[in-house]
């Protein structure tokens, strides 16, 4: 999901703003113009009947003086608009707002961190079924944050197991492979793996909310593998593979393809857990904001950075786990790099702080040593601390597919090149599934234009274009990188690509401003080619 399909974002929390692309405020004059906008932002699909928009704003006019004054309302908000005006939509009977072209800041279940502030703030309709309206409103929002008040984060209980019905061997190596899979997603959010080896106390255990299974059978050259994720009070599947597997003590050694599969298994459960848990429960609040801040974090772009450094810190609000320290620390990161927003040196010492913090919090947990290694090494410049850490996450899990670029990074840093390239290209593998898969093409396409590589650069550039067609850090590199191979003509389309997508880009601007984001492409000389499309 990108912010880059949103073109207007409705606030009602405090008082009443409505904002266009590049934070245009749009707000239009007049209470009941903005008590439209809003009446229809929290509606049902976002769309009414005119008579029940009439009924709320003009119920003390008669029928035809109300749809007149709607008319009137609907004609001044279309010119307040401007170039938004058609997502506005009107027929003979219905008003609308144009499916995915906005968003409320009360959507996606994000509730005021202040309890304080009331929805509407000073809005003053003068009628009295908007105000019965408002009341219910409000009334909703207070039940909403009363449920939501932090309560003691438990986290969420895994049970891992083998299925299988084979040798002692292969009912061992499923469990280690189900366990695996557990462990992955206790490293993304506060989750505890249920054991099985106290009988004496099966019936006095709680039901756990997942149940991951791993069975194995002979099929001849190997073995066919079946994982399955339960969610257990719903008996809804969260996540379910057959995959063939020929070495069965693969499972000991974690190559890629197994990576692969305890990644992307875990991935995939965590990405569904917030459809099915109980959204009372802290640390499922805390999964659902988090996994949306991930989402508004790899899109890169300036205001959806800032976004999901605020998603980041409610989940942390809710659930004070170290990961959501250790993203809001790379997140910070991200706008240095980026450029995308305040004091450089603050955000700097912001996520120093953060991932001081996080590793405090997480010392043993291996994503959490990965993401503080990458932020270690970019903020302090420690090469050897950031090593250590990446090294300590890879050899912790080597189904972790950060870790595994973090450590590519780290060799990197330390102008180990081959090594950097081969634990790229593995973490990209690993991550391969994963809806930000982009992230890590993009990581493998700066390391190999750092090793002087550019057609395997190419190649990750390519690849993460093709999964996130609006991400700016991988096009910045193939419009350098087509230039340099001489193909002017699929350079000048990323160009003009770029200006469609990243306000205020120019080519002038990539050869020749010194804090443009494309560090290794003018460390290595290859932005000279690109002078030709000036």
């Amino acid at each position: 999901m990108s912010t880059q399909q949103f073109r207007l974002h409705v606030s009602v929390l405090g008082p009443f703003q409505l904002t266009g692309p590049d934070e245009v405020v749009l707000t239009p004059k007049g209470a009941k113009n903005q008590a439209l906008i809003a009446l229809l932002a929290l509606s049902p699909g976002m769309s009414r009947p005119r008579r029940w928009l009439e009924d709320k704003l003009w119920s003390t006019f008669g029928p035809e003086q109300a749809s007149a004054n709607l008319r009137q309302a609907l004609s001044k908000l279309r010119t307040a608009l401007g170039a938004q005006s058609d997502i506005l939509q009107t027929d003979r009977s219905t008003v609308s707002l144009k499916a995915g072209a906005v968003t409320v800041d009360l959507i996606d279940e994000i509730l005021p961190v202040d309890e304080r502030i009331d929805m509407l703030q000073g809005l003053d309709v003068r009628d009295p079924e908007f105000e019965e309206w408002l009341r219910m409103e409000r009334a909703e929002l207070e039940n909403r944050v009363s449920r939501a008040r932090p309560i003691a984060a438990t986290g969420i209980l895994i049970n891992c197991s083998s299925a299988s019905d084979g040798t002692m061997q292969e009912t061992f190596l499923g469990e280690v492979l189900a366990n695996q899979i557990g462990e992955n997603i206790s490293e993304q959010i506060r989750a505890w793996r249920q054991s099985q080896d106290v009988p004496e106390l099966a019936e006095q255990m709680p039901v756990a909310d997942v149940a991951v299974s791993s069975q194995l059978l002979r099929d001849g050259s190997g073995h066919a593998l079946f994982v399955k994720a339960v969610h257990q009070s719903s008996g809804r599947i969260l996540y379910s593979k057959l995959q063939h597997i020929e070495r069965l003590h693969d499972i000991l050694e974690t190559p890629e393809h197994i990576g692969k599969t305890v990644f992307e298994a875990a991935d995939q459960i965590i990405g569904k857990l917030p459809q099915v848990l109980d959204s009372s429960r802290p640390e499922a609040r805390a999964t659902a904001l988090s996994r949306l801040g991930l989402y508004r974090m790899f899109s890169f772009e300036g205001k959806a950075l800032s976004e999901a450094y605020g998603l980041m810190k409610q989940a942390y609000e809710h659930d004070q786990n170290g990961i959501y320290l250790a993203w809001s620390a790379l997140i910070r990161m991200i706008q240095i790099v980026e450029r995308a927003e305040g004091d450089p040196q603050a955000l700097r010492e912001e996520a120093v702080d953060l991932h001081y913090r996080a590793l405090e919090d997480g010392a043993d947990n291996p994503l959490i040593q990965a993401l503080a290694g990458k932020v270690r090494g970019t903020t302090l410049r420690d090469g050897a601390g950031f090593f250590e850490l990446a090294e300590r996450a890879v050899e912790r899990n080597p189904a972790n597919a950060i870790a595994w670029n973090s450590l590519a990074e780290a060799h990197l840093f330390a102008g180990n090149h081959e090594e950097a390239l081969s634990a790229s290209k593995r973490a990209s593998h690993i991550a391969s599934t994963s809806p930000f898969k982009h992230w890590w093409d993009t990581g493998r396409c700066l390391i190999a234009i750092a090793c002087n590589k550019p057609d395997e650069a190419i190649e990750a550039g390519e690849a993460a274009t093709r999964s996130a067609p609006l991400s700016r850090p991988a096009h910045r590199q193939l419009l350098a990188l087509y230039a340099l191979k001489g193909d002017l003509a699929k350079a000048q389309a990323v160009a003009d690509k770029l200006t469609k997508i990243e306000p205020g880009f120019s080519v002038d601007r990539l050869v020749n401003d010194g804090n443009y984001p494309v560090t290794f492409l003018r460390n290595n000389g290859m932005l000279e080619p690109i002078r030709a499309l000036l």
